[in-house]
């Protein structure tokens, strides 16, 4: 159970919190800057929250639990996640930004059309709420083992707070919490990482005291092709996840191409560092402490997911595991608060005014938008008090199936749509379709005990479950993109307002959007808004190091003063010469 100065942390964390999305309510004054802050952000705040949005409580709980079972395996998602954004920075980033647009199903409107706009706008709600109930689950399932609250009371607090935020502060609320939320994250991550490698005696310990069959590819490899295969299908997934118009949201925040690339170019930095400190402590914890199950006999079969926190109650000061809790509803909070944002944006953009009420002023949508940010929040808190009510969680299993058969399907057409030109708009949609089928062939008939049976070998539990994901990544790779670029066959030059819109959507992404030199008044408000954030969170944790404590109290000061230093040096250049507040506007419509 957690210490009164664990509940402390996590108190101020929730309050904090809250307060924020009020703090930032007042930039919001259109649809543009509700769905993606007016495109006046900067590339440290979006890259924080591009960062974030691929970031998760799993990584504190099912990741760590992986690294304290299989050792180095894990990380190579990690790894492919900075490859997955170095690509973005190289190519993708400037062009979604350049696209011009509030939500990225309107630039697939442009794009493929309203049919594919729809097909995805529906499933993309679908899966999104889906998704955030998931979420919302799985972090709330372990943390009210840790916490003691009942698991309906955790799920209740964390999406009320989630909502509210973004309620009140929209896509500025979300990615200025995303920011902080990256920073105490950070500076959590590293003070765990410090005291569980001074207390190793260093890499070269762990991997050579660590309990596994191999330190790369952990146990139950008995074909080394297999692992080799499950990293090339890993590499192909996170490649597509990072660069899709769905992923877009965070790169038309930004105010201008060379920000979008500095954005993507951030995060994969971030993702670089959380390779090295991330996975150490828990692979330490594989040496130190084997018997979590004892341990933590709360969490039953799902022991291993508090290889993390055991470093952190078991090495580090009381009011650090406040602190890890608080980084684990971050991660969540940073995940559900986006994607209720996205849904929202879509719903108002791509549904209530292009069909509902075209006639719809922005006032009149500006409000539809918070009403359905209240009401998409409300349905994900919903969903997730259902689905703990069902024995087993049978039907729950077979949403969180149906999330993934979907998802590869709708990247394809969002990725290479960008690049290809000579496709017909039908293939947008019938790509989805098509994809749809390879995943339902992928899962049922072409699976691992397919293979199995027809190599006459026997496969374990690992190498099935790992064969299942190399058997859909590479399907998806062949024949899912074999088919879109199929259907060039049967493209021809679109005519009349289909070829303009066609025409003015390549012309956008080809086009850099470029800010006038110098800083704007945008600008030094997120930088001045930021680092007052920054330094009370940070001072706040260093404060923590004057409670009474039976461990030394470095960790508050690291992690605080990591806090405090950042926003200091952001709330220092809040008076940076501002360009002309006509050209800021004329920018903020681009």
């Amino acid at each position: 159970m957690v210490s009164t100065y664990d509940l402390m942390a996590i108190i101020f964390y929730f309050v904090f919190m809250v307060g924020l999305g009020m703090v930032f309510n007042k930039q919001v004054s259109n649809t543009s800057e509700y769905f993606r802050g007016g495109g006046k952000m900067l590339w440290w705040m979006t890259g924080a929250s591009a960062f974030m949005t691929s970031f998760s409580a799993w990584t504190f709980t099912g990741a760590a639990g992986k690294a304290y079972a299989d050792g180095f395996t894990v990380a190579f998602i990690f790894v492919f996640n900075v490859v997955g954004y170095l690509v973005c920075g190289l190519y993708f980033a400037p062009k979604f930004r350049q696209m011009r647009v509030i939500t990225p199903m309107q630039a697939l409107r442009q794009r493929f059309g309203k049919g594919t706009e729809q097909v995805h706008t529906w499933v993309v709600t679908f899966t999104g709420l889906l998704g955030a109930s998931i979420t919302l689950i799985a972090v709330s399932v372990f943390i009210s083992a840790v916490i003691g609250w009942s698991l309906s009371t955790t799920i209740i607090i964390t999406g009320v707070a989630v909502v509210f935020m973004s309620v009140m502060g929209g896509s500025w609320a979300v990615v200025a919490s995303d920011f902080i939320q990256c920073l105490l994250i950070v500076g959590v991550s590293i003070v765990t990482f410090l005291y569980s490698y001074n207390a190793s005696g260093g890499f070269v310990s762990v991997i050579e005291n660590f309990p596994a069959e191999s330190f790369i590819m952990g146990n139950g490899i008995n074909f080394t092709e297999i692992f080799l295969l499950w990293v090339a299908a890993i590499f192909i997934q996170r490649v597509l996840d990072m660069n899709n118009m769905g992923q877009s949201v965070r790169f038309l925040c930004v105010k201008d191409s060379a920000h979008a690339r500095k954005s993507a170019y951030f995060a994969a930095v971030l993702f670089g560092l959380g390779s090295i400190i991330w996975f150490f402590p828990p692979m330490f914890a594989a040496i130190e402490y084997p018997d979590l199950a004892s341990m933590y006999p709360t969490l039953g079969s799902n022991s291993r997911s508090a290889a993390y926190l055991v470093i952190v109650q078991q090495l580090l000061p009381a009011g650090m595991l406040g602190l890890v809790v608080a980084a684990m509803f971050s991660a969540t909070m940073s995940t559900l608060d986006s994607r209720i944002n996205f849904i929202s944006g879509t719903f108002v953009k791509n549904f209530y005014q292009p069909i509902l009420r075209p006639e719809a002023t922005e006032e009149n949508q500006l409000m539809v938008g918070r009403i359905a940010t209240g009401v998409m929040g409300t349905m994900v808190i919903a969903f997730a008090l259902f689905f703990t009510q069902l024995k087993g969680f049978s039907l729950f299993q077979i949403m969180i199936m149906f999330a993934g058969i979907v998802n590869l399907p709708l990247m394809i057409p969002q990725m290479l749509g960008i690049i290809v030109r000579k496709v017909p708009d039908w293939a947008g949609w019938a790509t989805v379709i098509f994809g749809l089928g390879v995943s339902l062939m992928a899962n049922s008939w072409l699976n691992a005990g397919w293979f199995a049976d027809a190599l006459g070998v026997t496969f374990t539990s690992r190498e099935t479950s790992d064969l299942a994901v190399v058997i859909t990544q590479l399907a998806h790779a062949t024949l899912t993109v074999g088919f879109f670029f199929a259907t060039g066959l049967f493209y021809k030059e679109p005519v009349g307002e289909r070829k303009e819109q066609v025409d003015t959507f390549f012309r956008n992404v080809n086009t850099p959007v470029i800010s006038p030199a110098g800083a704007s008044a945008s600008d030094n408000m997120q930088r001045k808004k930021l680092g007052i954030l920054s330094m009370i969170f940070g001072g706040a944790v260093c404060a923590m190091a004057l409670l009474p404590n039976e461990r030394s109290v470095m960790a508050f000061v690291l992690c605080g003063g990591f806090m405090l230093l950042i926003g200091y040096l952001l709330y220092r250049s809040r008076n940076m010469a501002t360009v002309e507040d006509q050209e800021e506007e004329e920018l903020a419509m681009t």
